[in-house]
């Protein structure tokens, strides 16, 4: 867990993305980007890690919070 706590507040956007996923539920990476006022293939390339990491699951083009993901955007919003 510590480790994906660094993965995650080591980058902004990826914080910001897990936040913005963690306040509106889940979106489609065009609209994430709109949001985030982040280019769509940085976007792109931070739901790949995040889905590898298993912080997120794609169905269809839309991303969502996995439960793992949940706890960790949890306990970085507490600090």
């Amino acid at each position: 867990m510590d480790e994906l706590m660094g993965f995650i507040t080591g980058n902004k956007n990826r914080q910001k993305l897990l936040a913005l996923l963690g306040s509106k539920g889940e979106m489609d990476a065009a609209r994430i980007a709109k949001n985030m006022h982040v280019v769509k293939p940085s976007v792109d390339k931070i739901l790949a890690e995040l889905v590898e990491k298993e912080l997120l699951s794609e169905d269809g083009g839309v991303y969502d919070l996995t439960e793992l993901g949940t706890t960790v955007e949890r306990s970085i919003h507490a600090i």
